[in-house]
């Protein structure tokens, strides 16, 4: 090969090169998916992790629910007492889910969820201590966080409800 050939071969195979290295990367629809689906499986498995709260709590399932937990877990209640930890709120729930006689709707108004960090649910509820009392109005609002692979409630607030 000539010189003359091997160095016009040499250039263009640098700008060929070059080209391919400043230019945007092409991709599908296909790419796009798979770039977002950590984002949906987040947003999907959030969606269970809160249908998972609601359902331990209407079976009254301690272990389920407390298996929902963050260590640092903290609740704030309508009257203003607090539970702060794993261990005090868990106690509290093995106790509360003990009595058969409340029943409790836990209706969802709103969710949000940041990727796969932090996810936030709005329940109207109305928590009716026994078949013969009535019913309080209360709005809770409960903040979960994702870790190790899975959703854990980090905080659980109640207010005096309805949800307005």
């Amino acid at each position: 090969m000539s010189r003359m050939r091997i160095a016009t071969l040499s250039t263009t195979v640098v700008a060929a090169f070059a080209v391919g290295v400043g230019a945007p990367a092409v991709t599908s629809a296909h790419d796009s998916a798979e770039q977002s689906r950590p984002f949906n499986h987040c947003q999907r498995s959030f969606a269970g992790a809160v249908e998972d709260y609601r359902q331990t709590t209407f079976d009254k399932d301690a272990d389920g629910f407390n298996d929902l937990l963050h260590d640092d877990v903290s609740a704030i209640f309508a009257d203003g007492s607090t539970l702060l930890g794993k261990e005090a709120t868990a106690g509290f729930i093995e106790s509360f889910f003990a009595d058969e006689e409340w029943t409790q709707t836990l209706d969802v108004v709103h969710t949000e969820v940041e990727g796969c960090r932090s996810g936030f649910v709005l329940f109207d509820s109305v928590y009716t201590p026994s078949p013969s009392s009535e019913g309080v109005p209360l709005a809770i609002g409960v903040t979960f966080t994702f870790e190790r692979g899975e959703w854990l409630v980090l905080h659980n607030q109640d207010s005096d409800g309805p949800v307005s």
